[in-house]
């Protein structure tokens, strides 16, 4: 009895050893990721121009009248980028894009961060697939929101 209870011990000691091993090997390997002393990782990009596109309310597909107002900006991926977004024809082909992706929206879509980051991320690709690229790259890196109010 005494033999089976020390076998036991041990068998269990060896188990626990190997998964504390294992658990540290594995977190020096997965878990060495270089962090700034913010936490935040080191290979982000440096932001792009930032081109103004102004005030927008736009009508919402509801059944009751329901708007959005919001201020909208897009992050250009380079100088080249910028200078497409400036120009006047470009701006009115773009605006008629973010009217239209917005247009098909009803208000419980912008309830959450969530609904909002959809839009912004359906405008981009919207709005990229219309314009030029730019060295090999889209012209729009991000939408950004200045305000955002749902009525």
């Amino acid at each position: 009895m005494l033999k089976r209870i020390l076998l036991i011990a041990v068998i269990a000691l060896i188990a626990l050893a190997l998964g504390a091993g294992g658990g540290y090997f594995m977190g020096l390997r997965f878990g060495a990721e270089e962090r700034s002393v913010t936490g935040v990782s080191k290979d982000l990009e440096r932001p792009g121009p930032i081109v103004d596109f102004g005030d927008f309310v736009i009508n919402l597909a509801d059944k009751e009248p329901h708007l959005v107002n919001f201020e909208l900006a897009l992050e250009a991926s380079g100088t080249k980028a910028e200078t497409i977004l400036t120009d006047g024809g470009w701006r009115s082909h773009i605006r008629n894009e973010v009217l239209l992706t917005v247009k098909d929206h009803i208000v419980d879509d912008f309830r959450s961060a969530e609904g909002i980051m959809e839009l912004s991320d359906d405008m981009k690709r919207r709005v990229n697939a219309i314009l030029p690229s730019v060295d090999g790259k889209v012209a729009v890196r991000r939408v950004l929101f200045r305000k955002f109010v749902t009525q």
